[in-house]
């Protein structure tokens, strides 16, 4: 099979004339070679999801796992929909996610599978011993069975997962006000642009006031608009809770601000970073600092980040900025393209190496949009 035919199969025709560069003699790694038996549990499928991107034979694995518990696996259902590229190969898998989806579409949106104006009533439509019945029947002093519910969505935001995560948290804030909840659902969103998941967050405490200026300076860092991330920055400094503030997050977000904005770059400033193995933005920051600062290293950055997180067109585009990598950067994404074909982030590490990656960005955007509606139709 060609590079070509790959494209084919995932109904990708802008990209056909542009995988020259490609190279076929490329070996998976670990985790893509890795054979998954058919009794593997969710933790195992899991894990290998995180590394994979939304693999349809992990997946299918996956909806049979939550069998007895139609909401989670509606949650499952819209994800892949979204997240994954789906082929003719496909098509028992699409037609199950079709079948499956049902108990959210009154839920949500075409942006999001839970509207923040629909959590109560996916709190009141949870059901069995599900993830989402566990959240909503916790106590406020079930201090165990709350740091359970936690480290799941946690997992089940890492393994591309955001809508059945981001539930579990808004379960979690709507019945028990937990502001780790709201901080959780805000992170997954601005990961995965869920924004229309987010409940109205309140503006009036200290906390509050560091998560808006967070928000708003990642959101404008996501358009490259560095200009409007600075004049958030200034205008909620005058706030007592920023102007002293040390957060991690507000950290992490003016280191991204910095190196977006061509600042000088100290050595070791990938040290000041949180060194937080499950949050995905600073450690995509932290590695997106060591290629500027290393780029004679940017194959083993890129490569561990994908091996903790997956592929990331963020981290692939800082290491594209050196062309004297190229040759063994096109050789991860060859390994990518060729073994995780059905993960839209590794055709948008392809992207990076394009003179115009925007007609393969568009198809890609259009095709996740058309299978979701298709799914939801």
């Amino acid at each position: 099979m060609s590079f070509i035919e790959i494209a084919d199969q995932r109904l990708l025709s802008s990209v056909t004339a542009h995988v020259g560069e490609l190279t076929w003699d490329v070996e998976a790694d670990g985790y893509q070679r890795l054979r998954v038996p058919g009794d593997a549990d969710v933790d195992a499928l899991l894990r290998l999801l995180l590394r994979r991107g939304l693999d349809p034979a992990l997946t299918s694995l996956l909806l049979d796992r939550y069998e007895g518990q139609p909401l989670e696996r509606a949650l499952i259902a819209w994800d892949v929909a979204a997240g994954s590229l789906l082929g003719p190969a496909d098509a028992a898998l699409a037609e199950r996610v079709r079948a499956s989806i049902g108990p959210v579409k009154e839920l949500g949106t075409p942006a999001v599978a839970v509207h923040r104006d629909r959590i109560a009533a996916l709190a009141s439509a949870a059901r069995g011993d599900g993830p989402l019945a566990s959240a909503a029947a916790l106590k406020a002093d079930d201090t165990a069975g709350i740091d359970a519910a936690f480290e799941l969505a946690g997992r089940l935001a890492l393994a591309h997962l955001p809508s059945l995560a981001i539930a579990v948290y808004q379960i979690l804030w709507e019945r028990l006000a937990l502001p780790k909840a709201l901080d959780q659902i805000v992170e997954i969103a601005l990961d995965y642009e869920r924004f229309d998941s987010i409940p109205v967050m309140p503006d009036q405490d200290g906390r509050a006031i560091l998560r808006q200026t967070y928000f708003g300076v990642r959101v404008a860092l996501a358009q490259l608009d560095t200009q409007s991330a600075v004049r958030i920055l200034a205008q909620m400094s005058e706030h007592p809770a920023v102007v002293v503030s040390s957060d991690p997050t507000l950290v992490v977000a003016k280191a991204e601000l910095d190196l977006l904005s061509d600042q000088p770059i100290l050595y070791g400033a990938d040290d000041q970073i949180p060194a937080t193995p499950t949050w995905r933005y600073a450690s995509r920051v932290r590695d997106e600092l060591r290629i500027h600062l290393a780029p004679e290293n940017a194959v083993s950055w890129v490569d561990g980040f994908l091996t903790s997180f997956g592929n990331d067109m963020h981290v692939w585009a800082q290491a594209g900025y050196h062309a004297d990598q190229r040759t063994a950067l096109l050789a991860l994404v060859s390994r990518e393209v060729r073994y995780c074909p059905f993960d839209p982030e590794a055709w948008r590490a392809l992207a990076v190496f394009l003179d115009d990656g925007s007609e393969l960005e568009l198809e890609l955007q259009q095709r996740s949009a058309a299978q979701l509606a298709a799914t939801l139709a």
